[in-house]
This record gives C-alpha cells, structure tokens and sequence, in this order.
C-alpha cells in the first residue's frame, strides 16, 4: 500500500483514529478504535492467553503498528499486571509526529507519558520503555521481514483484505505460526471466509468470537499445542 495523507478523526468512543486521506480508509473502526483494540487484541487475545497459562513474561508481534493504541494498551497491562512483555511490531509507513503527537490515547486513558514515549521510541533496536515493556518498531515489509524470534500473540491488525489481499494469505499465516509457539495466540479484526480458510489452511484452531460495536464477528486463532 501506497503512503497517503493521514488525517485524524474522533471515532463513536470518543478515541481518535486516522483516516487516510479519501480513500474511506481508517486505521481502526469509526464505531469506537480504543473499544474495538482493547475487545479484539486485549481481552480476545493478551488476557484470554493469560487467563490459559498465568505466565509472568510473554512475547508480541503486531503487524501493523499504526497509531501505536494495541502496544500503549498492552503496554497499560503489562504495568496493571506485573508482567514482562516484549513487543515487535511492524510498520511500513509510520506515521509522523506531527500527527501521532496529536492523538488522544494518552489524554483519554491518564497514561500521557506512557504513549510519548512509545511513540517516540527510536526505530530498529529494542528499547526498554519501562521495567515490564520492551518495545523494538521494525520498519518493513512483512513479505520480506526476516526474524529468528518466536512469539505467544500475534496482534494481526493490517489494512482489510481488500486493501493489502498480500498480507491475507495461507503462505503469510504459514510464515506467523512458525513464529508462534505452540499453543500461541493469533487474533485478528478480519472475520471474512477468505481469512478463516487461509488461517486454517496454515494449520490453525480457529474460533469466531463476538465483535466489538459495528462488527459481529473476529477471529481469534490458536497453534496447534
């Protein structure tokens, strides 16, 4: 996908989101983006995998950084819980300052300094945000990302099928779930049949859970334990 003018909006929640100029593209749901990223990645996947294996450390990947709103959230639970979270996320096109500077995560949830510096943290290496969250924010290409690192979750949060088909694929799931450990976690905003086909196509457990407002169903997947 092409870099376009992102332009900030106030989603039904009251959290902003970015729109991508006029394409009708948005980075999380105008039904409300903190709703929709605390219900699908947070309590669909980082508590539910929590809630299975009452583990004192856990390791992230999130395709698709964004706004930076799953790793700020996930960032608050690390803290809330007492746990050590290790975090990448992949970003092609990370958004600029002059625009996440004015995002309302940080006012919203009390958590201002928290967001900055998540925000601000230098690209490529790993940075130690605070005693129980390292953040490492890879600029690249998913296709052509090469890592040695295994991971209990996969926040699966890129632009819809429609917009990034490559990224949607049995082949790029085969590639995440030899990444997961067994019993890992995969959970994803997309419900489409095309996505639950590909996903156990590559050998996942899938389960259609609840959605947030505005979206019946995700999915939620497991590696085979």
């Amino acid at each position: 996908m092409e870099k376009k003018n992102p332009v900030i909006i106030t989603t039904a929640d009251g959290s902003h989101s970015v729109s991508l100029g006029n394409t009708g593209i948005t980075f999380h749901s105008v039904f409300g983006a903190y709703t929709e990223s605390q219900h699908i990645f947070i309590e669909a996947g980082l508590r539910h995998y929590l809630a299975n294996r009452p583990v004192k450390e856990l390791s992230v990947f999130e395709m698709g950084f964004g706004t930076g709103l799953n790793a700020f959230l996930s960032a608050i639970q690390a803290g809330t819980l007492k746990i050590r979270i290790r975090y990448i996320a992949l970003d092609l096109f990370p958004l600029e300052e002059a625009v996440f500077r004015e995002l309302n995560y940080g006012r919203q949830l009390g958590a201002e300094t928290l967001y900055r510096l998540l925000m601000q943290a230098a690209w490529g290496q790993p940075v130690a945000i605070n005693d129980f969250f390292i953040l490492e924010k890879q600029q690249a290409d998913l296709l052509r990302w090469q890592s040695q690192a295994s991971f209990d979750l996969c926040f699966f949060d890129a632009f819809a099928p429609e917009d990034q088909p490559e990224l949607w694929t049995e082949q790029v799931f085969v590639q995440l779930k030899e990444r997961l450990k067994k019993g890992g976690v995969l959970t994803t905003y997309c419900s489409k049949s095309v996505v639950r086909k590909a996903l156990m196509q590559a050998g996942f457990k899938v389960e259609k859970l609840k959605g947030p407002p505005g979206k019946r169903e995700i999915l939620r997947a497991t590696a085979s334990p």
